[in-house]
């Protein structure tokens, strides 16, 4: 497997060239990089929502976890706290659970 130099998708079946395109940031190699760095490429990439490109992602990938994962620190994903309602036994609704949501 190849390691993409854009996002960092470590799954390519082949080499990043040779105008092959990677599924996952959709970056067409010996084209986009051609006129953009890898760097320029990322954080466009990044800036338009670390998107999956072609297909269907791969289950559980998370673009953020990709990029850490693979060592680049230049990213700082988003994350929402949304409040959950529950219900007592009473019929009371209060608001004391919290769930961490990432911000794709």
């Amino acid at each position: 497997m190849n390691t993409c130099p854009v996002c960092l998708y470590g799954s390519l079946p082949y080499p990043p060239r040779d105008y092959h395109i990677c599924p996952c940031c959709g970056t067409e190699f010996g084209n986009d990089d051609a006129r953009f760095t890898h760097e320029q490429l990322r954080e466009a990439w990044i800036a338009g929502g670390a998107r999956w490109f072609f297909g269907r992602p791969p289950e559980h990938w998370n673009p953020w976890v990709q990029l850490l994962v693979a060592g680049y620190v230049g990213v700082s994903p988003q994350f929402e706290i949304k409040s959950l309602e529950t219900k007592t036994s009473t019929g009371i609704t209060t608001n004391q659970e919290f769930q961490l949501a990432l911000v794709a």
